[in-house]
C-alpha cells in the first residue's frame, strides 16, 4: 500500500501521456491518408483534364476522314468555277454553298484580305495582321495545294471547329472552308469543352479553375481563348508565357506555385499538342490547358482533425482527472483502513512505524521519546458494563488524547486498551514526566456513557531513543516494559 500510494501518480502521468502519444499517432496516420487522398485526387483531376480532352477529339478525329474528303470535293468545285470565272468577287456564292451544305465559304486575296464570303460578318477581315498566322497562309497561296487543318477548339464557345483551304494554281487566292462539327454531326454537337471544364471545377472543391491558351508558332505569343471561370479572364503574364513555352517545348506536365490569402495554390500545365501531317499546321492547332488548384480543402480537412485530437485529449484529460480523483479516494480510504484503529479512528501500529521512520530522530539533534499506556481495569468495565460501553469508553479516551499531545506528537492504538505516542523534539525526561502527568490527569476525568458514570485511570510507561541506531521494536519494549512495572506497583498499593 505504501509503494502503490507513492507511485500511484507516476502510473497514471504515465498511463497519460501513453494515451495523448497514441491519440497523437492517430492524428499522424489520419493526417497522412488525408494528404494522400488529396494528392490521389489532384492526379485523377489530372487525368480527368486530359483524358476528357483526348477522348472528346478522339471521337471527332473519327469525322475527319470524311470531312477532310468533303472538303476536297468542295475545293475542287470551287476550283472549277474558278477555272470558268477567274473574278471570285462576281461569283454567286449562294448557289455554290447550296452545293456543299452546312460549309461556309470564303475567299482570300493574295493580300491574304476576305473578299467574298457566304458568312458576312467575316467579311474584310485581314489576316494579315496576324503575323504567324499570315506565315501560314502565305505557303498555303504559294503552295497551290489542298491543306486540310486538324479539328480547332473555337474561342470563346469551346466548340470544335474544321478549316481547309485550297489555292489557286496561278496563287492569287485562296478558297477557305469551314464547318461547324455541330452542324454536321449533330450526335457530337452537345459537346462543349468549357462546358466540361466547369463541369470539372464544379465537381471537385480545391479545383479554382481551368484555362486553355493558345500559342504562336515559335511559342513566344500566347492568348487566353477562355477560362472555366470568368472571374479569372487575366491577362496572360510574361510568367505564365513563360511556362505555356516549356510546357509546349518540353511536350510534358509543367507545375508552378505562389502562395495566396494562406493557401498554396498550385497550376498544372497540360500540353494538348495535336500532330498533323503538316508540320506548320500543328502549332494552329494545338493548345494548353491549366488546370489552377490550391490546399484550402486540406487545410480546412487538417484543421478539423486537429480540432478532433485536440477534443480527444480533452476528454482524455477529464477521464484521466476523474479516474485519478477516483483513485485518490480510493487510495486514501484504502490507506485510511490499512492504517488506522477501526473504532477509534486512530492511526495503528503500522501507521505508527511510518511516523516514527519520519521523525527527527532521525536527524539525531534531538531526542524521541515512545509512551505506551494501558488502561487500568478496562476488563472489569467490559465485565460490568458490556463490551458496547467499553467500546464507548476506548473511543472517549482516543479524543482526549488526540486533545492533550501537542500538534506534532502522534498518538495510536495498537491493541485492545493499549494505546502509544510518539513525542519528537523531546530534551529530556523531565519534559517527557511533565507530558505523562497531563495525560493522566485528562485520563482520570470521569465519563458519562449512556447514563453510567465510570472512572478509570491508566499506567505509561516511555523510552527515549538515544541515537539514530534505536529501533521502534526496542523502544516499544522498552516503554511496554516501564509501563508493566508502574502497572504492578499500582496493584501492589491496592
Amino acid at each position: 500500500m505504501k509503494y502503490l500510494r507513492k507511485y500511484y501518480l507516476i502510473f497514471f502521468i504515465l498511463l497519460f501521456i501513453m494515451m495523448i502519444w497514441l491519440n497523437y499517432q492517430s492524428y499522424r496516420r489520419t493526417e497522412k491518408i488525408v494528404r494522400e487522398n488529396f494528392e490521389t485526387e489532384i492526379e485523377l483531376i489530372k487525368n480527368n483534364v486530359f483524358n476528357s480532352l483526348e477522348n472528346a477529339f478522339a471521337a471527332y478525329s473519327i469525322s475527319e476522314i470524311v470531312l477532310n474528303q468533303e472538303m476536297e470535293e468542295n475545293s475542287q468545285i470551287l476550283l472549277a468555277e474558278y477555272a470558268e470565272n477567274q473574278d471570285p468577287i462576281s461569283w454567286n456564292l449562294t448557289e455554290l454553298k447550296a452545293q456543299m451544305p452546312d460549309y461556309e465559304i470564303y475567299i482570300i486575296n493574295d493580300q491574304l484580305k476576305i473578299i467574298s464570303t457566304t458568312l458576312k460578318a467575316d467579311l474584310g477581315m485581314d489576316f494579315s495582321q496576324y503575323r504567324e498566322f499570315s506565315k501560314l497562309l502565305y505557303s498555303r497561296l504559294k503552295s497551290g495545294r489542298f491543306a486540310a487543318d486538324k479539328l480547332d477548339l473555337a474561342q470563346n464557345t469551346g466548340l470544335i471547329n474544321k478549316y481547309s483551304y485550297q489555292a489557286t494554281s496561278d496563287g492569287r487566292y485562296l478558297f477557305e472552308l469551314s464547318i461547324d462539327i455541330s452542324k454536321r454531326f449533330p450526335i457530337l454537337g452537345d459537346f462543349n469543352i468549357f462546358a466540361k471544364a466547369e463541369e470539372l471545377v464544379h465537381k471537385y472543391e480545391q479545383l479554382r479553375s481551368i484555362n486553355f491558351y493558345k500559342f504562336g508558332q515559335d511559342s513566344n505569343r500566347v492568348g487566353i481563348l477562355k477560362s472555366s471561370n470568368p472571374d479569372e479572364l487575366e491577362p496572360v503574364s510574361a510568367q505564365v508565357k513563360a511556362v505555356i513555352k516549356k510546357t509546349v517545348l518540353e511536350n510534358k506536365i509543367q507545375n508552378s506555385s505562389f502562395k495566396e490569402n494562406d493557401y498554396q495554390v498550385t497550376d498544372f500545365y497540360l500540353p494538348f499538342l495535336v500532330k498533323g501531317k503538316e508540320t506548320d499546321s500543328e502549332w494552329w492547332n494545338s493548345f494548353v490547358v491549366r488546370v489552377r488548384y490550391d490546399n484550402q480543402n486540406l487545410l480546412n480537412e487538417l484543421s478539423q482533425e486537429r480540432k478532433n485530437i485536440i477534443f480527444k485529449i480533452i476528454i482524455v484529460l477529464i477521464s484521466f482527472i476523474i479516474f485519478s480523483m477516483i483513485m485518490h479516494y480510493f487510495i486514501k480510504n484504502t490507506e485510511t483502513i490499512a492504517y488506522h484503529d477501526c473504532l477509534t479512528g486512530l492511526p495503528n501500529r503500522q501507521a505508527f512505524q511510518e511516523y516514527f521512520n519520519q521523525s527527527n530522530i532521525r536527524k539525531a539533534k534531538e531526542k524521541t521519546a515512545i509512551l505506551y499506556l494501558d488502561l487500568d481495569g478496562f476488563k472489569e468495565i467490559n465485565d460490568n458494563y458490556g463490551h458496547e460501553i467499553g467500546d464507548k469508553l476506548l473511543q472517549i479516551v482516543a479524543g482526549r488524547l488526540k486533545n492533550s499531545i501537542r500538534p506534532k506528537d502522534k498518538v495510536s492504538r495498537i491493541g485492545g486498551d493499549e494505546f502509544t505516542i510518539l513525542l519528537p523534539n523531546i530534551k529530556n525526561s523531565e519534559d517527557v514526566e511533565i507530558i505523562i502527568d497531563k495525560i493522566e490527569d485528562i485520563i482520570s476525568e470521569p465519563y458519562q456513557i449512556d447514563g453510567h458514570k465510570i472512572n478509570i485511570s491508566c499506567s505509561i510507561g516511555y523510552s527515549i531513543a538515544n541515537n539514530t541506531a534505536d529501533s521502534l521494536k526496542k523502544l516499544l519494549n522498552k516503554a511496554d516494559k516501564a509501563m508493566y512495572e508502574i502497572k504492578s506497583e499500582k496493584n501492589k498499593m491496592e
